[in-house]
């Protein structure tokens, strides 16, 4: 897959994994090289498998990386954790 961040473009894969406390899915993003880019998902509440919320704090492109890649799609719902909101994606198990 290809990202662009700022006019600059990145080859990467994802690495699908679970959270250690509550099995929720974890989606970090490898370089080719498979050093680590950056780590889609964070971690707020239990949800049912397939679904997660989006690092869009630290990641302001990862909706439209998603949505580019037609890994998932939003579910219209947000979490709040601080001052952030983040949206929930259910994630197309075939694709991830």
């Amino acid at each position: 897959m290809t990202l662009i961040i700022y006019d600059k473009e990145y080859k990467v894969h994802i690495k699908r994994s679970t959270y250690a406390n509550n099995g929720n899915l974890a989606l970090q993003l490898l370089e080719d090289d498979g050093f680590p880019f950056a780590t889609l998902t964070v971690n707020i509440d239990k949800l049912p498998q397939g679904y997660a919320y989006l690092d869009t704090n630290n990641h302001p492109w990862a909706e439209k990386f998603v949505d580019d890649n037609h890994l998932g799609e939003y579910t219209g719902f947000y979490a709040q954790s601080g001052f952030c909101e983040y949206p929930l994606y259910r994630f197309y198990e075939e694709e991830i």
